[in-house]
């Protein structure tokens, strides 16, 4: 069963929301069980958990109500008091991160404190106590005193470099960042954009220039986001599920879309579709043109440009656009949508503009623990590029103010990256 809660969060009980957590828990378990697949632990041998939208589900559901029994357990107080404080526990993270306690620590095996702390170059009572605080969530095991192993997710930050990378730009320019929100948003009361946003205000650049001035965290950039795309492969499932490409003939061109690996990853499920995979940055295009395989060598090419210009490519099947308008205000988005419209002309008039990006849903209509985490990537576009997710209502006003034929035909939004499927009406003038 599933325990209905209010958006207000009224009439919850401790006991209900007890006994559907272990009904929601034998429900995993027999999925599981019915899968063939090891329940997770603490081990460190210990399999991830599945990945499948099944699991997911059953996953979002219980992570709601234990969050709803911690906080009924904990009251406000004591639960804002915590809350505040997670900024001290991300400096720990950060520290260990920064002085490589993750690789310095060995897969098997412990080190001792004193060792740790003569290579990095810290005196042993700082190192002790970051190691400590991060032991409180998990980080890192004391099988004896002074001598420290890697738990099961310590080691995956060890083994992963990506994921790492992901953890420590997060850290070290994001959350930075962040933390000048106020001074940012006061110092521009009414203005957002790629040069006017908390990232400027801490780092004194964009976020585009900060990694051409700083190629070495540019490639740990590059590394995160590459995690990134391994960790959220779930959100191609819209796309590739709810468009009928089978149904789709002759050139999709992907806008924005950096080394093509959701054109290629498409050409290998439609072999009767070719893609032009088009992107400002020349790096990202050699890169995708260098992963190409011989099975799709041939129907998925690479081509430089700004989807800030008018576009080039006439008589195409679809015009796709993936996670790039969050990175941009909404004067720009409505150049880039404008950018869109010659190539739409000169298409059939069942040509499709697709926006694959997340669709904010409106308050309180999704799992709570599902909202915040879409509202949280929009707050990321915010601190970053002056940005925003946004709902279905504002794209549709952002692509009338473009051009007045813009009609929105299909929205799938019940994921976490979610589809407009738009099309250029020809019956209205523009």
């Amino acid at each position: 069963m599933s325990y209905k809660t209010n958006a207000t969060g009224q009439n919850l009980s401790i006991l209900a929301l007890a006994e559907d957590i272990l009904e929601q828990t034998k429900g995993i378990t027999k999925y599981l069980q019915a899968n063939n697949l090891a329940a997770p632990t603490f081990a460190l041998d210990s399999p991830d958990p599945p990945e499948t939208p099944e699991y997911r589900e059953l996953h979002n559901s219980l992570k709601t109500s234990l969050e709803d029994l911690q906080r009924l357990v904990d009251g406000p107080r004591r639960w804002l008091r915590a809350f505040c404080c997670t900024g001290y526990d991300l400096g720990a993270l950060q520290v260990a991160l920064d002085f490589q306690f993750f690789t310095l620590i060995p897969a098997e095996g412990a080190v001792s404190l004193e060792e740790l702390a003569q290579k990095v170059g810290l005196d042993l009572d700082r190192v002790s106590r970051v190691i400590h605080q991060l032991m409180t969530y998990r980080f890192f095991h004391e099988d004896s005193p002074g001598f420290i192993s890697h738990s099961s997710t310590s080691l995956v930050m060890l083994q992963d470099e990506e994921l790492r990378s992901v953890v420590h730009y997060s850290l070290d320019e994001m959350l930075k960042a962040a933390a000048d929100c106020n001074i940012s948003l006061k110092a521009n009361p009414y203005e957002a954009d790629q040069n006017h946003n908390p990232f400027v205000t801490r780092h004194g650049v964009g976020i585009f220039e900060f990694y051409k001035r700083n190629p070495e965290k540019a490639r740990r950039f590059a590394k995160a986001m590459a995690g990134l795309r391994r960790m959220d492969r779930h959100l191609d499932t819209l796309l590739k599920d709810s468009f009928n490409w089978s149904a789709t003939k002759g050139t999709v061109v992907d806008c924005g879309g950096g080394n093509g690996h959701i054109s290629r990853t498409l050409a290998q499920l439609y072999p009767e579709l070719n893609f032009v995979v088009q992107d400002s940055n020349s790096d990202m295009l050699a890169e995708g043109q260098e992963q190409l395989t011989d099975d799709i060598r041939d129907r998925v090419s690479y081509m430089q440009h700004s989807f800030f210009e008018p576009q080039p490519i006439k008589n195409a099947a679809a015009y796709l656009i993936r996670q790039c308008t969050h990175n941009w205000a909404d004067r720009d988005v409505v150049t880039i949508f404008k950018s869109f419209v010659p190539g739409l002309e000169s298409s059939s008039p069942d040509t499709p503009l697709l926006i694959n990006d997340i669709i904010i849903p409106e308050p309180g209509t999704w799992p709570r623990h599902q909202e915040r985490v879409v509202r949280q990537v929009d707050m990321v576009m915010l601190v970053n590029c002056g940005a925003k997710q946004r709902s279905k209502s504002e794209f549709e006003l952002l692509l009338k103010q473009a051009d007045a034929r813009y009609e929105i035909r299909n929205v799938y939004d019940n994921g976490p990256l979610g589809l407009l499927e738009v099309y250029l009406h020809r019956g209205l003038p523009n």
